[in-house]
């Protein structure tokens, strides 16, 4: 038997479902931040980019499918200290994604590598896969996009979405610091401005270097003009900076530019929450045991009935909010 040719897909019971599908996302979601990634310097080999970076955000209603919480491994002491893997499902629609998102003519609809901000948990996911027919052609069509999303690990890209939670981010990270001592200056600008994104292009200088090509970048600390030379410093770096032959550093704002001399690692700076200098907690810790005895060194292993320490050695490991020991004799 042949389908009933008297009850088809009207254009108006499509329009319903659609809208009473935002409704409910409205009613039962959650204000979401979607953040797209931006390619710097992709690689086309590799299918990567070392460099992205994320410079804008955009609020959208999403509904959590998975309502009893986080999925995924969840939290866990692996050999590389805690680990935190939630992942988590959302919904949106197609509908109110691409009025969102009208600005950006590449982007057709959520994709994998781009990031969710949850407002709720102040988590930051990534999208790792978009399922878009899940609900199954629901009169014909297709209503919603679901996205299968992980909690993101931060790899020193560029976060500069405008939303202050988010880019605190990259502000909490550990940096480091190099000093670039620069040798001479190429063409007529001489000054770096602090903040600015500086790059470099190996085997390539003037007008042969653009940021869309670069192999390395970072952020601008400090400048310091000697002349017509002078020394940079610079942090939240990406790639290797190269002092061989004539490579230069250039300012992706100023358009100043100069040629690498050397380059030396300064003091690491320590992130917020870590307030006992370039070892954090660890230094406060270790103050603790040696001035208030908080743990007697002396005690007898009852199972050898000699001390805990002699021949041996112990540790001392505190993930966050506890702590565990070990001790091996």
């Amino acid at each position: 038997m042949s389908k009933n040719p008297y009850f088809n897909h009207q254009q108006s019971e499509k329009s319903l479902v659609e809208d009473l599908t935002i409704e409910s996302i409205k009613i039962h979601g959650y204000d979401m931040v979607y953040i797209p990634r931006t390619l710097v310097g992709e690689d086309t080999i590799f299918g990567e980019d070392a460099i992205s970076k994320f410079t804008d955000g955009n609020v959208i209603e999403m509904y959590i499918s998975n309502v009893d919480g986080f999925q995924g491994e969840g939290d866990f002491i692996s050999k590389f200290g805690l680990e935190i893997r939630d992942s988590i499902d959302l919904v949106v629609s197609k509908k109110r994604f691409n009025e969102a998102l009208r600005y950006k003519s590449d982007i057709i609809r959520p994709r994998e590598g781009d990031l969710i901000y949850f407002p709720l948990s102040k988590g930051l996911f990534e999208i790792k896969f978009v399922e878009h027919e899940n609900p199954f052609y629901q009169l014909g069509s297709l209503y919603t996009y679901k996205l299968s999303c992980e909690l993101f690990t931060y790899s020193q890209e560029t976060l500069d979405t405008g939303y202050s939670d988010v880019d605190v981010v990259e502000d909490n990270m550990n940096k480091y610091a190099v000093d670039l001592v620069l040798s001479a200056i190429k063409g007529s600008v001489e000054d770096y401005v602090a903040g600015e994104t500086v790059y470099q292009v190996l085997g390539a200088s003037g007008d042969g270097i653009t940021l869309s090509n670069a192999t390395s970048y970072a952020t601008v600390m400090d400048w310091t003009q000697t002349g017509t030379t002078g020394s940079i410093r610079i942090t939240n770096i990406s790639g290797t900076f190269s002092t061989s032959g004539s490579n230069t550093v250039r300012g992706a704002s100023s358009n100043a530019e100069y040629t690498i001399g050397s380059t030396s690692t300064t003091t690491v700076i320590v992130p917020s929450g870590m307030t006992g200098g370039a070892g954090g907690d660890n230094e406060d810790f270790e103050f603790e045991v040696d001035m208030n005895n908080v743990f007697d060194l002396s005690d007898i292993d009852p199972f050898s009935g000699g001390s805990f320490f002699t021949g041996g050695s112990w540790c001392l490991v505190r993930p966050i909010d506890f702590i565990i020991l070990h001790f091996a004799v």
